[in-house]
């Protein structure tokens, strides 16, 4: 492994963007859980380790703080993790106060802070630290106020505020950490990152042949693309056609990976195993855990036709949760997460540089439930060819305006209207993707949702109703995908 920073999770949309920040100006990072240990950060040998979260006044729960000191390696604690950086020292907190735009004043000769200028600044909220002259010096003030400090004798900072991740100085700050006091060097990229995944996939294979099973989504699309980069002819391609994609998108993946790029993928039509395994099944999470297990038994079937595999390609994210009981975690091969580490942003561009076709790149979230969950009721076929109607005339209009690239998502939901007449009922959802991680509904033209709900009536003549959802995505479960 070459030289990299840990980035310690303790706040999930600020670790994010620290990572994206990072890796954007070449530094590879890695997140950790908020509960590794200093023997683990020892163990994984960083140049290096970033804790961040929100500013709020409060010292941040890190019981392992001094641990982290006393490891001996570089550190730099942002917002609230300075706050308890500087109580494990021995030193106190001033009294929390309101900010606003203060004179902002640094001391350019600390090698954090080097290249920087003093400036006007606002801060929301300020709050002071206070240490004796053996725990740290000041390296930034504000208006008098110590909200930054360098530790003495050691390469610890804790600066109490969170970088603007649009101010200039942020990336100096970062870059001044990273190279200037950690030693990394800009080695980072597209290239280098699936040159590593390919000798990884490379190592791990062996003499043998490596097995990866297409979702339709792009982390699968992007793992297999590694995965022949590395092995050529000898991956082996699994799409199990469960019945749930949205329209054209079953042939859509075999003409992309096996037309366009010469894959060897074969198509398991499971349509009407997954039809039964549903009947009579409305309860969302019921159907996920029946689509998760059936998927797992079929895959272990079809694996056994494949002798010389001796290697499983997944397509876990880093944003997914780990499964143990996957699918593809039970088959007792080795297994290998090539994009494991990356963002689903990240991930895309890797797909594009690899050559990934548009249609496959480009697609918006999915669940992996498919169609299933967006019918809020028994799954039949006829219901998933109505939803398919449905949502393919809501995305052609979407697409046709031109305004795909504002959206997260955009698409059709089902469920069966609760008045006397007892009809279908098309929801659609179209959903602004906001800071955070929070999703805003689009304000759609109204002339796109006449256009669309009287296609949908037309082509759909067992709809009754359509619906245009406007709930935030916050407090939205029953249609949201992971």
């Amino acid at each position: 492994m070459q030289d990299y920073v840990i980035l310690v999770n303790l706040d999930k949309k600020i670790c994010h963007a620290l990572a994206r920040r990072l890796r954007a100006d070449g530094t590879y990072c890695r997140i950790t859980p908020r509960t590794v240990t200093a023997d683990e950060l020892l163990q994984a040998a960083p140049r290096g380790v970033l804790l961040c979260c929100p500013f709020t006044g409060k010292a941040a729960d890190i019981p392992q703080m001094l641990d982290y000191v006393q490891s001996g390696l570089p550190m730099l604690c942002l917002g609230d993790s300075a706050l308890t950086l500087c109580q494990t020292l021995g030193g106190e907190l001033a009294p929390l106060q309101d900010g606003g735009i203060m004179s902002f004043d640094i001391d350019a000769e600390d090698a954090l802070l080097s290249g920087m200028d003093s400036s006007e600044s606002y801060l929301p909220t300020l709050r002071g630290m206070v240490f004796t002259e053996d725990q740290g010096k000041a390296c930034v003030t504000a208006d008098g106020v110590a909200i930054g400090f360098h530790m003495r004798q050691r390469d610890v900072w804790g600066l109490a505020y969170t970088l603007d991740r649009n101010d200039p100085a942020t990336s100096q700050l970062l870059g001044n950490f990273c190279r200037n006091v950690c030693g990394c060097t800009p080695w980072w990229s597209e290239r280098a990152f699936i040159e590593r995944a390919q000798a990884q996939i490379v190592e791990a294979a062996g003499d043998g042949e490596a097995l990866c099973a297409l979702s339709g989504g792009v982390d699968s699309g992007v793992t297999a693309l590694l995965g022949q980069l590395a092995l050529g002819q000898k991956l082996r391609c699994l799409f199990i056609d469960t019945g749930f994609l949205r329209e054209g998108e079953a042939d859509e993946v075999m003409d992309a990976y096996q037309t366009q790029l010469g894959m060897v993928v074969r198509r398991v039509d499971a349509r009407a195993e997954f039809l039964l395994a549903l009947n009579g099944i409305t309860d969302p999470g019921e159907k996920e855990r029946t689509i998760r297990n059936l998927l797992r038994e079929i895959l272990r079937r079809e694996a056994a036709s494949f002798p010389n595999v001796k290697l499983i390609l997944r397509g876990t994210n880093f944003a997914d949760t780990p499964d143990p009981n996957s699918a593809t975690a039970t088959i007792g091969l080795p297994v290998v997460e090539p994009v494991k580490e990356l963002f689903k942003d990240e991930i895309r561009h890797v797909g594009e540089s690899l050559g990934m076709p548009a249609v496959m790149s480009t697609r918006q979230p999915f669940p992996g439930s498919g169609l299933s969950t967006r019918i809020m009721a028994t799954v039949t076929a006829e219901r998933l060819d109505i939803l398919r109607t449905a949502d393919a005339i809501f995305r052609r209009e979407i697409e046709a305006a031109g305004l795909q690239k504002r959206l997260w998502q955009y698409y059709a939901a089902m469920a069966i209207s609760p008045l006397a007449d007892g009809g279908l009922m098309v929801i659609l959802r179209a959903v602004q993707a906001t800071e955070g991680g929070a999703g805003l509904p689009a304000r759609l033209p109204s002339d796109l949702l006449e256009r669309v709900t009287t296609d949908i009536i037309r082509e759909c003549p067992d709809v009754q109703r359509v619906f245009y959802d406007c709930t935030p995505s916050r407090s939205y479960n029953m249609l949201s995908d992971t």
